[in-house]
């Protein structure tokens, strides 16, 4: 079943942080004049060609394999739609599969199925890699999405997430009343920030990358010994690594954390609850009354209105016997789910498929 795996989704950002650990100049930053725009297909409103002295202008970096770039776009288009006549949004697609020839129709799909949520202007780059290049590798930029917000004098004023401050900048930008050069400042120290979280995280990274399991649990002990508050951080990648050579430790640990740092925090416990009941991979010597217990809470934080986690509740009390309230409980999680706007059709199938199957077993 597909579900949230916070773990592997830290797992995989560590690992990403360390291959970029190689220093890079960075020739694009704040009170830089902005890179040209040379996309390879413009696919939805009126290209941008350059930036005219004073106008303001947002150019957003996504991708369609992004599920945060997806969750930011109807607000890209609320602020599009705020600022129209004031500011010119922008979303270019970075870094997308080009090893299939048809990407750029791909792009072009995923923008007509978004239709009106994604109301601005939208490009696209091409093999040659132009916009990630000279935008976002130029301004050391990592991930996705980021924004850059260019101001009236055809510089670049903010560098940032678009969910994190940026219609306030805008707007700031529009008024003649941002202070560019703290936004400089800023940036810089959590460029040093980062850097050193970098360099934390590297032995991590490296074994997680080898799937080097024990040294990876050991890695990030020792980042917890120095720092306890990165435990939240990453006690679901410790709870993963466990699990792939010694289920016995990894079970102590999700129950310390299920009620400690982790006790309020639903998406680590669900993962926590489905690793050990996931009927395609079997948990060595698992304990089901304690996925239950840990299932329970998660259901608990979530008011029981989160599917997912529903659905995994329903499997643990399968597994601890309790059929009737497995029942209960994935008819619950669809009837959420069919009510839940965009929720995947995969999801639900395999909702309506345990149920039907839990079903016949009674009978």
């Amino acid at each position: 079943m597909k579900k949230l795996i916070l773990p592997l989704l830290a797992l995989a950002s560590i690992a990403i942080a360390s291959a970029q650990l190689t220093p890079t100049a960075v020739s694009v930053k704040v009170g830089s004049e902005a890179p040209a725009i040379k996309v390879a297909k413009w696919i939805k409103g009126k290209p941008v060609t350059s930036f005219e002295k004073g106008k303001v202008y947002v150019v957003e970096f996504w991708a369609t394999w992004c599920g945060p770039c997806k969750a930011s776009i109807p607000h890209l288009t609320e602020m599009a739609k705020k600022y129209k006549g004031k500011a010119t949004f922008t979303g270019v697609s970075v870094w997308e599969n080009t090893k299939k020839p048809d990407f750029l129709d791909i792009v072009a799909k995923f923008v007509k199925d978004f239709g009106k949520k994604m109301d601005y202007n939208v490009a696209a780059d091409g093999l040659d890699a132009t916009m990630a290049k000279t935008w976002m590798t130029a301004a050391g930029q990592n991930g996705i999405p980021t924004a850059f917000v260019i101001g009236k004098k055809g510089t670049i004023e903010w560098i940032g997430h678009p969910m994190a401050g940026l219609e306030e900048v805008v707007g700031q930008v529009i008024a003649d009343k941002f202070d560019s050069k703290a936004a400089a400042d800023k940036q810089a120290a959590e460029a040093m920030a980062e850097e050193e979280q970098q360099t934390i995280f590297k032995p991590l990274s490296e074994a997680l990358m080898k799937k080097d399991w024990s040294t990876a649990v050991a890695e990030i002990d020792k980042i917890i010994a120095k720092d306890p508050s990165k435990e939240l951080l990453l006690c679901g990648t410790r709870f993963t690594a466990l699990s792939n050579y010694d289920t016995a430790a990894a079970t102590t640990y999700a129950k310390k954390i299920s009620e400690g740092v982790a006790k309020n925090q639903p998406m680590i416990l669900n993962e926590l609850a489905w690793t050990m009941v996931d009927p395609e991979k079997p948990f060595k010597d698992a304990d089901y009354k304690l996925a239950l217990s840990i299932a329970l809470r998660a259901v608990e934080v979530t008011k029981s209105q989160e599917p997912n986690i529903l659905d995994t509740l329903s499997v643990a009390y399968d597994k601890v016997g309790d059929l009737a309230k497995a029942i209960a409980t994935e008819e619950k999680a669809i009837e959420i789910a069919k009510k839940t706007a965009d929720f995947p059709a995969e999801s639900l199938k395999e909702f309506t498929s345990r149920l039907t199957e839990m079903k016949s077993r009674k009978k």
